[in-house]
């Protein structure tokens, strides 16, 4: 036997064992993912001013004149008079489905409705008013922003308004 017989035939025995045990995964594997959140399209597009509306999941924080504006992560934002700031006042809720991100100029809130962003006037932060839509000015996210494993996107199910840990069987989707 040559010399290369004695290393070629070890190393295809090795590279075969890789492939076919790669091969061999658990069916049925459960793994902590993430999974899609669905809603209907004309859920989406319903921008609601509450009274009050409990916080659960606060993200970004915005400091406009008197008042602090708080994302509620993929819901909505709430509005408090900080006149006081050892005691803010909750004012009112701007329910945006799927919103993440705000910015205010003027008293116009500016915020994204998934694809779309929509401009509320604040001029009265206890009473804020819907003012206009602008359709599909952000890209349609197919992913979470974590890194793992997820559940593919069914587009059939509805629109994803968010993400949400989730033990999953064979995920599909990994990022």
């Amino acid at each position: 036997m040559t010399i290369m017989k004695k290393i070629i035939v070890p190393l295809l025995s090795i590279v075969s064992l890789l492939m076919f045990g790669s091969c061999d995964k658990e069916k049925n594997q459960e793994v902590l993912g993430m999974k899609p959140v669905y809603t209907s399209t004309e859920s989406i597009e319903r921008i609601e001013i509450k009274a009050d509306e409990p916080l659960n999941n606060p993200g970004r924080i915005h400091v406009y004149q008197n008042y602090l504006l708080v994302n509620d992560k993929a819901k909505g934002i709430h509005v408090y008079d900080n006149s006081n700031p050892d005691a803010p006042v909750h004012l009112s809720f701007i329910s945006i489905p799927g919103n993440m991100d705000f910015s205010v100029r003027n008293n116009m809130l500016y915020a994204d409705n998934i694809t779309d962003m929509v401009i509320v006037d604040i001029s009265q932060p206890a009473q804020p008013v819907y003012k206009n839509r602008i359709k599909t000015v952000f890209p349609t996210q197919a992913f979470p922003d974590q890194v793992g494993p997820f559940e593919c996107v069914d587009p059939s199910k509805g629109v994803v308004i968010s993400w949400e840990k989730a033990a999953l069987i064979n995920p599909g989707c990994s990022k």
